[in-house]
């Protein structure tokens, strides 16, 4: 299966202005990992095809790209927090900059986890909406259509 999106889609959807990722830090295979954990689960696989393949654009851009790169860089973001090198397992520090410490990181990645939560939840609520026109997309594989309990509220 080929992914939904590029690296460099990641990069322009899941980083804000200020934030610098070089796209090729981003590897397919870290593309294709979100896109089956997270991404069909909710589409279904022949869904998520044909999404790769080009089809639905309008779809893909406002709704299962951004959801995609924003899970992508959840998987990521604790990864680039730390690098290999020849002396093992690094962390970068500069003059000007210090690595944030684990409070810092853990809020962010619980952060990010539930802007990936939110978008993949409102692609899901479209799919819904538009399954009559994506003949691919079965509703009863989207796990997201099912009812579930957060927080004790019925959802």
């Amino acid at each position: 299966m080929n992914n939904i999106i590029t690296p460099r889609q990641v990069a322009d959807l899941a980083f804000a202005a200020g934030e610098y990722l070089d796209p090729e830090a981003i590897l397919e295979a870290d593309i294709a990992a979100a896109q089956h954990r997270y991404i069909e689960p909710v589409t279904g696989r022949a869904l998520a095809e044909a999404l790769a393949q080009g089809r639905y654009d309008d779809f893909r851009d406002r709704y299962a790209a951004p959801a995609l790169a924003m899970w992508v860089r959840v998987m990521v973001q604790p990864v680039m927090d730390i690098r290999t090198g020849p002396a093992g397992s690094v962390v970068q520090r500069t003059a000007s900059a210090a690595p944030a410490g684990d409070n810092a990181r853990a809020a962010s990645i619980a952060a990010l986890r539930q802007r990936a939560r939110q978008l993949l939840r409102r692609m899901s609520g479209e799919l819904e909406r538009m399954a009559a026109q994506m003949p691919e997309y079965d509703p009863d594989s989207n796990i997201l259509a099912k009812r579930r309990i957060e927080g004790g509220i019925v959802l």
